[in-house]
């Protein structure tokens, strides 16, 4: 039986997500409404390209749009947060 919960999940996309804050970080570093459309589109991208089997899981597990735009926000917090000091 495999073992990802919704936290697993959670950890997945939110490394995606400061991998791509670091790899574009004039994207995520300007204003505070460009910065969260930003954010937005990134985590509605991550859903929109999700596979059959990522689909399947997050049902399962009923993870929704709204948990990806929430966790892809919470990594550009810590990635901040990180980068301030």
């Amino acid at each position: 039986m495999s073992r990802l919960t919704k936290e697993t999940v959670k950890k997945e996309v939110q490394q995606l997500a400061i991998g791509n804050y670091k790899s574009y970080p004039a994207d995520y570093e300007s204003e505070p409404v460009v910065v969260s459309e930003n954010v937005r589109s990134l985590a509605n991208g991550y859903w929109d390209c999700r596979s059959y089997k990522e689909v399947e899981r997050d049902e399962k597990l009923g993870i929704s749009l709204q948990d990806y735009q929430h966790w892809s926000k919470e990594a550009y917090e810590a990635y901040m947060q990180a980068n301030r000091n």
